[in-house]
Order: C-alpha cells, then sequence, then structure tokens
C-alpha cells in the first residue's frame, strides 16, 4: 500500500516517512532494540502495524492501529483528517 505510485506521490509532497520495524523473528542489536523500545513507550504503541502522525513539531496529531483497509485513499483521507486537527 505505501508503495503505490498514488501514496508516493502524496508523500513525497506532504510527508517525512520513518519506518521502525519490530521484527518478530529476526535479531536486532542491543542498541537498536533499545531505540524502538522507547519509541514504542514514547507514542504509546498497543499493536502492529500502528500508523502514527506527527506535526513537523513532532507533536502526535493522531494514530491508526492496525490496517484498515480502503488503499491509498483511504489512509490518504485519514492522514490529512489528522493534519487537520
Amino acid at each position: 500500500m505505501f508503495s503505490a505510485t498514488e501514496f508516493a506521490e502524496y508523500a513525497k509532497k506532504n510527508l517525512v516517512l520513518v519506518e521502525v520495524d519490530f521484527p518478530s523473528r529476526k535479531q536486532l542489536s542491543a542498541a537498536l532494540t533499545k531505540a524502538n523500545d522507547a519509541l514504542k513507550e514514547k507514542y504509546k504503541i498497543k499493536g502492529y502495524p500502528t500508523l502514527v502522525i506527527l506535526s513537523s513539531e513532532g507533536k502526535k496529531l493522531g494514530e491508526e492501529v492496525g490496517y484498515g483497509g480502503g488503499g491509498p485513499k483511504a489512509v490518504i483521507a485519514k492522514i490529512d483528517k489528522f493534519r487537520s486537527k
């Protein structure tokens, strides 16, 4: 979904994307595990995947836990809703 052309074009103009991986089977370094745990705690992540929308100042504008479906248009609409608050 995030690699879809429609989303990629929207992201290029409107977002700074950051992907944080919490693998269940892959071993991470201690430093990366510590950094991931700090992000998990800071943003109170309750499940995976979680989409967290932040302002340019780092303020949490909203989050979406799980993938609700609907493709790029639905995700873009959710992001725009969070950004407009």
